[in-house]
């Protein structure tokens, strides 16, 4: 099948026409987009040669998706593809295009579908605009289809292009679809100014531009995480003027600004926001108001990278929850930890008919590259005890049931129980640590011959319980561990962030004691509420950065902050405010506000960007960890006791990044940086070169 696309690559082209003169024989060039060289200075490359100068970056522009409805058009479901949503900003035509995001890496799916009637025996012409939002060239991870052929894309940049398939109907096709199909994983495909015609004719796709889209009044970003490169509100307004306004939560003047709109959906940049969390109101010209909280992250790319390190606890059987893949990839999150709780999902012996709740959420997870860490969960009465299993046949079952779930989800580890130190279970063992190691090798009895590589996650205790544990090792607890577990409240309690550093030593140093030998340990719960008597909003990420700054510091692999949403809607409500994201969205708003809590999470995971910890540069009243090597590392540096100032030696200028998002760019002065630091966390890095032109 032929293709023709145009492109803005500068290249030579060299004529195939050769003419012969005195018996030698001379290659023409013709150079598009650049001056000719001079002959003496660069060669003329060989008759059939292609010469490619250097990529440049392209721009990438500033677009977002709205979380809504494309007429004409069948969207794939959140549970097949990470998300299918009209784009606004910077379409091809119009003020609408088509964004598929497809973080995992599934193929053969079909993201976006519309009917066509073709004719048999007919010539067609497929034309498409699309890009992928990235400064350099990059496969597609798309193909389209039409009348039983496929049509596979060009490498793509941030730049709009235009590709052209010629196609011929069969002598039995007739009405058919245009597919917009995954050939593996995609971030950012935006596709627009659709059609397929024959010679003459008109556009055979309705709504091939996007345009008519279904939508409810308000805010309608599926996420109000953004970045630089996205914070762009999606909005559905009267038409005429939206003014809007955004104001820090750390304080300072709001900043306002206002765009023209028309149609169902529209763009409403927030230019002149920096990094940091916003209050953000609009007003439209009938006077129709919505709000709700938005946080702009400085990044690379139009989303925040996840981390692996990086985990959140959620509740998807319950309410609040749902969407849980999409909000946790949106702060950076790569892992979820969650019940799968036993006796929902077996309620008649050996048949497992998993809940609902879990089916749709853990999918969910799965297409937005997000990672299951299953708490295998309690017992269940058709064996016993609802609480934890207490004889042979309920072990037994449970085992099975572990097996189950590692058959079904995209798990990165089983956690055997929770808080089984903790929890009143009923049953004659009690706490009894030799108890659980024969409920662990159940579990490991029947997933490990099927899963060789998938870790069975012990301990998941309330607090770091040193009695606990040191029981667990002299019972053979390492045998049935391949990683450890527990939940370090200490630190919410002492409303101390920074006790975890002297617990995650104390937990090394019992297994080596007791065992000679030490595993993985990963905080698969940990969290500081903002309810009355818990830590202001503003507290919450600073303890967070400390918190996970320290666990990592300190040999921790993984760390699961608890939890992903508030509970219960009331902000005083007990323990149910240890959420990144509030309770509900807001009025004529489609996605759940940020908390400060969730900008610090994804701020923390884009200053790291992958790096691991490298060393320990503290003194007396400062602490600073440090993440990645030289002129790359990140520091992420307090003082616990109180303001005061650190000397960083330094020949050239730092950049220091605050938990405002403010950032400051210090000069050194006789081979020093001098940074003021206080109990709020700031990351401190070597400025980013500006590319050169």
């Amino acid at each position: 099948m032929a293709l023709r696309f145009t492109k803005k690559t500068i290249i030579i082209l060299v004529s195939a026409a050769v003419v012969l003169v005195g018996g030698g024989v001379a290659a023409t060039a013709v150079v598009m987009n650049q001056s000719e060289p001079e002959a003496e200075t660069k060669a003329i490359p060989r008759v059939g040669t292609k010469v490619e100068f250097p990529e440049r970056p392209v721009v990438v522009p500033a677009t977002n998706v709205a979380r809504a409805g494309i007429d004409g058009w069948t969207l794939a479901e959140r549970t097949v593809v990470g998300a299918v949503l009209p784009e606004v900003g910077n379409a091809a035509d119009g003020a609408v295009s088509l964004r598929v995001d497809a973080p995992a890496d599934d193929a053969d799916i079909v993201a976006a579908s519309a009917p066509v009637a073709l004719v048999p025996s007919t010539e067609y012409t497929l034309t498409a605009s699309v890009r992928v939002l990235a400064e350099y060239e990059q496969d597609s991870g798309i193909r389209l289809t039409a009348g039983g052929d496929q049509f596979e894309l060009p490498e793509l940049n941030a730049e709009w292009q235009t590709v052209e398939f010629p196609f011929a109907t069969s002598s039995e096709v007739g009405d058919g679809t245009i597919g917009i199909v995954l050939s593996g994983a995609v971030r950012g495909f935006g596709i627009d100014n659709i059609s397929i015609s024959a010679d003459g004719g008109g556009n055979l796709i309705g709504n091939g531009s996007f345009e008519q889209v279904s939508a409810p009044r308000g805010i309608l970003n599926d996420s109000l995480i953004v970045t630089n490169t996205s914070a762009v509100l999606a909005v559905s307004a009267a038409e005429g003027e939206v003014a809007w306004t955004a104001t820090s939560s750390s304080g300072g003047e709001p900043i306002t600004g206002s765009s023209v709109v028309s149609g169902p959906v529209a763009a409403l940049p927030l230019e002149g926001v920096p990094q940091g969390h916003y209050a953000v109101s609009v007003r439209d010209s009938s006077g129709f108001e919505a709000s709700t909280n938005v946080a702009v992250i400085d990044s690379d790319t139009f989303y925040v990278e996840q981390d692996s390190r990086f985990g959140v606890g959620a509740h998807v059987e319950k309410e609040p929850f749902v969407g849980t893949g999409t909000m946790a990839a949106a702060l950076g999150f790569a892992e979820v930890r969650n019940d799968i709780t036993w006796e929902r999902n077996e309620k008649s012996r050996g048949v497992y008919a998993w809940e609902d709740n879990y089916v749709r959420e853990f999918a969910r997870m799965h297409v937005n590259g997000v990672k299951l860490l299953g708490i295998v969960a309690y017992g269940n009465e058709l064996y016993g005890s609802k609480r934890s299993p207490s004889n042979e046949e309920a072990i037994q079952a449970y085992g099975a049931y572990a097996k189950a779930i590692a058959d079904t989800f995209d798990v990165v580890g089983l956690e055997i129980l929770n808080e089984y130190n903790h929890r009143d279970n009923g049953t004659s063992c009690g706490h009894s640590p030799a108890c659980y190691v024969e409920i662990a090798q159940a579990a490991r009895d029947h997933v490990s011959a099927a899963y060789p590589d998938l870790p069975l996650v012990t301990g998941s205790t309330a607090l770091y319980d040193s009695e606990w544990f040191v029981g667990f090792w002299q019972a053979g607890g390492m045998a049935v561990t391949d990683v450890v577990s527990y939940h370090p409240y200490e630190g919410w309690i002492d409303r101390n962030a920074d006790l975890i550093a002297g617990t995650v030593q104390q937990s090394y140093a019992d297994m080596q004691e007791h065992t000679g030998e030490t595993r993985p340990v990963w905080v698969s719960e940990m969290g500081f509420p903002t309810h009355y008597d818990g830590v202001g909003i503003l507290e919450q990420g600073e303890m967070l950065v400390r918190n996970e700054t320290l666990a990592f510091a300190n040999g921790v692999e993984k760390y699961f902050w608890y939890d992903l949403v508030n509970d219960k809607p009331d902000p005083a409500a007990g323990e149910a405010n240890f959420g990144l994201y509030e309770n509900s969205p807001r009025a004529n708003v489609v996605a759940r506000a940020p908390k400060p809590g969730a900008f610090a999470q994804a701020l923390m995971i884009a200053q790291l960007g992958g790096k691991e910890h490298a060393a320990t540069e503290s003194d007396e009243t400062t602490q600073v960890e440090v993440f990645g090597s030289d002129s790359d590392a990140t520091r992420v540096a307090w003082a616990p006791g109180g303001e005061t100032q650190r000397a960083f030696p330094s020949d050239s200028a730092l950049t220091v990044t605050h938990l405002s998002g403010h950032t400051e760019v210090l000069e050194p002065v006789d081979g020093n940086v001098t940074i003021t630091l206080s109990g709020s966390p700031v990351f401190i890095s070597s400025p980013v070169e500006a590319s050169a032109d």
